[in-house]
């Protein structure tokens, strides 16, 4: 031992320190980043992308979907400093993204822990409930006329029932308003009832911004006859997100059409279709399409062009 010291300290404290002293603590942070990434990038972002591995001073980001391939390229150095940020220093040197299939599955070791004591706990309380001698006999006398073993396994399912739907109520459990089925402790509808209002309110999102592509939040608002709220704004940003992805994946594809072209000049610009003009929906569909189809498209106006212009 090269260095003692009189004073002790929390063992907390000198983690850093160790961490750093055996070139420890940016893998460390790197695996954080990992776990965390929708806190870094965002929700949105997060749904279509993961930190797939790290090369040296390179990150390299897993793109699940071919229309955010190209989004991420806009936002390459802003998701290069968010990370930077979140590990502290200038550790990333630059961002690579790949073509991944599926994303993996993060890792869930607390939180299956949790989950395992909660059952465990409902388990036991399922085991010592005693049921009324009213429900048994209430059963009993519902099933009389059927046979056995039909009538003993109808009986057995329904007395589960009853000790799982006790257990629940005992230990603070509720159900959802819409469907019944069993609540956690914040929610005020079950998953797939907030997922079905949620799908019919995109629905109606689509039902006039396909109609009105130009439509600013504020006009949006009039249009649908509700006050601008959390949701709302939620709702009109991801509608016109998907509406723009899906027209930029066609572009880079080569499969758009001029009104293809023109409803995401529409969609991005938020201007009026009266507001637009052949070279401002050109120079900006030209930003998404792969460079060998920028030279099909500029000959095609040339030849246009050329054609336009009067006889001497």
């Amino acid at each position: 031992m090269t260095e003692r010291k009189g004073n002790l300290s929390q063992a907390g404290q000198s983690i850093p320190t160790v961490l750093e002293k055996y070139k420890l603590l940016y893998p460390l942070r790197f695996y954080m980043a990992k776990r965390d990434w929708e806190q870094i990038v965002g929700k949105q972002v997060a749904k279509y992308s993961y930190i797939k591995e790290m090369d040296r001073h390179e990150v390299v980001i897993g793109v699940t979907n071919s229309i955010w391939m190209n989004q991420l390229f806009i936002i390459q150095q802003d998701i290069q400093d968010k990370l930077n940020a979140y590990i502290g220093t200038d550790f990333v040197h630059s961002v690579r993204f790949v073509k991944a299939g599926r994303k993996p599955l993060p890792p869930v070791f607390q939180e299956e822990k949790k989950e395992n004591a909660l059952q465990k706990n409902l388990h036991t309380a399922i085991r010592n409930i005693v049921l009324s001698d009213e429900f048994v006999a209430s059963v009993k006398e519902q099933t009389e006329g059927i046979k056995e073993p039909l009538r003993s396994k109808i009986r057995a399912a329904r007395y589960a029932s009853e000790k799982n739907r006790l257990a629940h109520e005992a230990a603070g459990y509720r159900t959802c308003p819409q469907c019944g089925r069993w609540l956690e402790e914040w929610e005020t509808l079950c998953l797939f009832c907030r997922r079905k209002a949620w799908q019919e309110k995109i629905r109606w999102a689509y039902s006039i911004l396909k109609e009105q592509p130009w439509l600013t939040l504020a006009q949006f608002g009039e249009a649908g006859n509700v006050a601008i709220n959390k949701e709302v704004e939620d709702v009109y940003n991801e509608v016109r997100r998907d509406c723009i992805y899906k027209l930029i994946d066609k572009i880079y594809h080569d499969t758009d059409t001029p009104v293809d072209d023109i409803l995401l000049t529409l969609y991005i610009t938020r201007k009026t279709p009266s507001e637009l003009t052949d070279d401002l929906i050109r120079n900006l569909t030209n930003r998404y399409r792969k460079k060998e189809n920028k030279g099909k498209e500029e000959g095609k106006n040339h030849v246009s062009a050329h054609r336009r212009q009067p006889d001497d």
